[in-house]
């Protein structure tokens, strides 16, 4: 089974986004502020330097309390990808089905679609990974004695799994006839859209590093020339 995601925002997009928001409340604030001070009788040039300095306490006020943020997530994202024991860094995998985990073979249907949730620290990191889960089906079409098989880099992928079939519903396929206690074994991926794209972008942007270099090379020799 193939969970694929979408990669969470970027960081840049996150500041992009937080300055933007500050401009506005900097913007409405000093409006306000000059208006009021002006309407209480101050002079422009007083109430323009009044307002500009309440507007400046509210920017460093503003930006040092988001970096304050920042740092306390950064901490407790670190202690929390230390407890599943993810890698510090994106990490991408291949999976190659073999004969022994084909579903051909298998005498039972899915009811629905087998919904499994992409592991959010995992997620927000760029980690993909895998877990191959072996589990039997009761009567009623459920699966029990789910345990892991193997997990890969972490065994949040298979918590991940075994959530997922916990909530999965089996029936037997037509003109078969299963038999109960027999045990199946089912592999999970866990993709992040997109990841492909950008390790693209990273091979052709390393082909642009030699004349970027070459470009700063003639700008210096025209510096000394001059």
């Amino acid at each position: 089974m193939l969970v694929s995601a979408t990669r969470t925002v970027s960081t840049f997009t996150l500041r992009a986004l937080f300055y933007a928001a500050l401009f506005g409340v900097v913007a409405i604030v000093h409006v306000a502020i000059t208006t009021a001070l002006r309407t209480a009788g101050w002079q422009g040039g007083v109430s323009l330097f009044v307002s500009g300095a309440v507007v400046l306490i509210v920017v460093l006020v503003g930006v040092n309390f988001a970096d304050f943020l920042r740092e306390r997530r950064a901490a407790w994202r670190e202690v929390q990808r230390m407890k599943q024991g993810l890698p510090s860094g994106p990490c991408c995998v291949v999976w190659r089905v073999s004969e022994s985990e084909s579903e051909a073979d298998m005498p039972w249907d899915v009811v629905g679609h087998l919904h499994a949730r992409y592991p959010k620290l995992a997620r927000r990191l760029g980690v993909e990974g895998y877990a191959v889960v072996d589990f039997e089906i009761n009567a009623e079409g459920q699966a029990k004695n789910v345990h892991c098989v193997d997990a890969w880099p972490s065994d949040v992928f298979y918590e991940a799994a075994r959530e997922a079939m916990s909530h999965a519903k089996f029936v037997p396929k037509p003109d078969v006839h299963p038999r109960f206690g027999a045990s199946f074994r089912m592999p999970f991926v866990f993709r992040i859209a997109g990841a492909a794209r950008l390790k693209d972008r990273g091979r052709k942007a390393k082909t642009l590093r030699p004349a970027l270099k070459a470009a700063g090379d003639a700008v210096e020799k025209l510096r000394k020339s001059a």
